[in-house]
């Protein structure tokens, strides 16, 4: 007897995204009817007949033709199985989204994306800081390869945008992060979002959402025109994959950022969507879970004599109104990464409480289900000049956390056993 196939609503939008991202973009009946897809492990797709792939063509390369419809498999250059089942998922996980597109890296993602959106001669304004690669790009490439200018602006002050806006606009693009990398300051997507689209209705709104991911804030909810992951991070989860996503509800937008991404060649292979594939349907579970381990770390470090300060969304206090106002309005939780200043602010006493850590992996990264710490001002944003890395107050003794799925207890003792041993 025949399996019948089950059939969802397209985009799912009546469930959960926690569901969605577990129905969406597999169809069993597909594929022998194994409950997980299989791994498309090819680099080329016959085509059913040669009227197929002339139209296939047309539709890839928009030629005349084109239907407007997606074409059907080609090469895994343009498309592949495993990679579509992805981009689905994300998109079922992201809301508002229309369109998502998978990158060999969140640094693919953003360059490419950038490239294809922002003119030469172009203007974007972006967070201060930005993650250090971001911002590499944003100060050497951009002007130096594409006359591209970036300006950058502490976004966590809508007045300072503003007049940013004022002064240097208009701006092709904006382009933020909301927790910044590596000091963790809100910005107000929305707001942002009004100002930039009233001075010039053209100009896009970028958001790097990889630190809060679709379980704790929504951009497109808030104004995005293009949202960007690192899907390295919490999407893939386990520090076991490179990937990147661009995600639009714009058809032109996503068809732009495609071409460029087909031309280039900065496609993933079939084993990484898989692995990612596999990843994201955890993505709710993964994220809520350490999101709870993570307010019980920052409130334990708040105590710790040895620690002046620690910046965490979920523990924003009314002394600092304007970003606890933003926290209530567009975040859904504090998520699971922890910035915090050590009172003996010097690399000395940095390094010697990162040496002495035995649950944390002193690594780059983050999203894992093991816990991560870093020194940003000597690891992750070294390529920043000095006198921006003061001027974003990434000092000496700054360190980034992230939290994974350890035991809460075992990760406060370790940071504190480590704290204990400071000794300048």
């Amino acid at each position: 007897m025949k399996k019948k196939q089950r059939h969802y609503k397209d985009p799912l939008r009546q469930f959960h995204p926690a569901t969605s991202v577990i129905l969406a973009g597999y169809r069993s009946g597909l594929s022998q009817f194994s409950v997980k897809p299989p791994l498309f492990r090819t680099s080329t797709f016959e085509f059913p007949n040669a009227k197929a792939g002339e139209l296939f063509f047309k539709r890839a390369y928009h030629l005349d033709g084109d239907d407007g419809q997606e074409p059907g498999l080609i090469y895994s250059r343009l498309n592949n199985p495993n990679t579509e089942i992805a981009e689905d998922k994300i998109v079922a996980a992201e809301g508002e989204a229309a369109q998502a597109l998978l990158f060999p890296s969140g640094m693919s993602a953003i360059a490419t994306s950038i490239m294809a959106l922002v003119p030469p001669g172009g203007k974007i304004l972006y967070s201060d800081p930005v993650y250090g690669g971001t911002y590499f790009f944003f100060q050497k490439f951009c002007p130096d390869r594409f006359q591209i200018e970036a300006v950058p602006v502490d976004s966590s002050h809508l007045k300072l945008v503003k007049k940013k806006l004022e002064l240097e606009g208009p701006f092709d693009m904006i382009y933020l992060e909301s927790p910044t990398n590596p000091t963790l300051r809100l910005c107000d997507i929305q707001a942002i979002a009004r100002l930039a689209k009233k001075q010039n209705p053209k100009c896009l709104v970028a958001v790097d959402n990889t630190f809060m991911g679709p379980v704790f804030q929504s951009p497109f909810e808030l104004g995005a025109d293009l949202v960007l992951y690192s899907a390295t991070k919490f999407l893939g989860g386990h520090s076991d994959i490179l990937a990147g996503v661009a995600l639009t509800k714009s058809k032109e937008l996503h068809r732009k950022i495609q071409d460029y991404r087909t031309i280039l060649g900065c496609t993933v292979s079939p084993d990484t969507a898989w692995l990612l594939t596999r990843s994201i349907e955890t993505l709710w579970v993964r994220m809520q879970r350490q999101s709870e381990k993570a307010i019980k770390v920052a409130r334990a470090l708040k105590k710790h004599p040895a620690v002046r300060q620690v910046f965490y969304p979920g523990l924003i206090s009314a002394k600092d109104p304007e970003q606890k106002k933003i926290y209530e309005k567009q975040c859904k939780g504090g998520g699971s990464m922890i910035s915090f200043e050590l009172k003996q602010a010097t690399r000395k006493a940095a390094f010697q409480f990162l040496d002495a850590l035995d649950v944390f992996h002193l690594a780059v990264s983050l999203g894992g289900t093991e816990s991560l710490i870093e020194h940003p001002r000597s690891m992750t944003h070294s390529d920043m000049t000095v006198e921006d890395l003061d001027r974003a107050a990434i000092g000496e003794g700054l360190i980034r956390v992230s939290v994974g799925l350890e035991s809460s207890e075992d990760l406060i003792e370790d940071l504190s056993q480590a704290l204990n041993q400071i000794k300048v």
